[in-house]
């Protein structure tokens, strides 16, 4: 039995990274898979690389990442890219350049942080004029067919999931271990909302005859960074922090 501890969506929440590498150092965990979105955020983005970079963990690039490396050398009108780029050192920065996209780990999991195709779509989720629903189990296989791993992770939209196909693949999100809740703007405005503003992240427990699932709610001090964020003028953030779900006064 080999055991993968699984995070996602960090969002330069220190605060809640603490928490859960705590929470893993009081399991067995052979290998840690970090799905992406590490720094980006109005909280603490350099602190939360130093402390992603002193652990042995496989990580990958989420869309969050390829848009503080594209915009290095521009002045952009998002306040808080621009708060992230001046507060991450080099190191941190040549860090998140090196980053895969995706990974193969065990020839057992296909880690990806949105689609196998695309870091900013959602392989679980459609987002739809009515809400947010989990696409069919005939959709997500023609989406997975060609990944031969029996485990498929993907984060992006921090809602934590599990879906078994009736083809046997297992799509496993961990959900965010620093924003649990979002607004987003597409064809639709809609808002991601895990329900709870634990940081959050999976276990998998696998061998050759089982697989074997937990999701994890990890409390931890969600009132400061929820403040952090509010002063640094992301009062959107602040509540997502505080409540893991939106206002509706911020969902018009």
């Amino acid at each position: 039995m080999k055991t993968y501890a699984i995070l996602s969506d960090i969002h330069g929440n220190a605060l809640a990274l603490e928490a859960v590498l705590k929470d893993i150092k009081t399991k067995k965990v052979d290998v840690i898979i970090n799905l992406g979105d590490h720094v980006f955020g109005p909280l603490e983005p350099e602190k939360t690389a130093e402390m992603i970079l002193v652990e042995q963990m496989i990580c990958i690039s989420g869309n969050k990442d390829r848009d503080i490396l594209e915009n290095l050398d521009k002045i952009t009108a998002d306040e808080t890219l621009e708060q992230v780029k001046k507060n991450l050192g080099k190191r941190s920065i040549d860090w998140l350049k090196m980053l895969p996209s995706t990974q193969i780990i065990d020839d057992l999991i296909f880690a990806c942080h949105g689609t196998p195709e695309s870091d900013n779509q959602y392989l679980l989720e459609e987002v739809t004029e009515r809400g947010v629903f989990v696409f069919k189990d005939e959709e997500l296989m023609a989406k997975t067919a060609h990944i031969k791993e029996q485990i498929i992770l993907c984060g992006h939209s921090h809602v934590n999931r599990v879906v078994r196909l009736s083809n046997g693949k297992i799509i496993l999100n961990p959900g965010s271990v620093g924003l649990p809740a979002y607004l987003g703007n597409a064809e639709f405005r809609f808002s991601m909302e895990s329900m709870t503003p634990h940081a959050k992240y999976a276990l998998i427990y696998a061998d050759k005859n089982s697989i074997n699932t937990a999701q994890i709610n990890c409390t931890y001090d969600w009132n400061a960074a929820s403040a952090m964020a509010q002063k640094n003028g992301r009062e959107d953030w602040a509540q997502g922090l505080l409540y893991g779900r939106m206002p509706k006064s911020l969902k018009s």
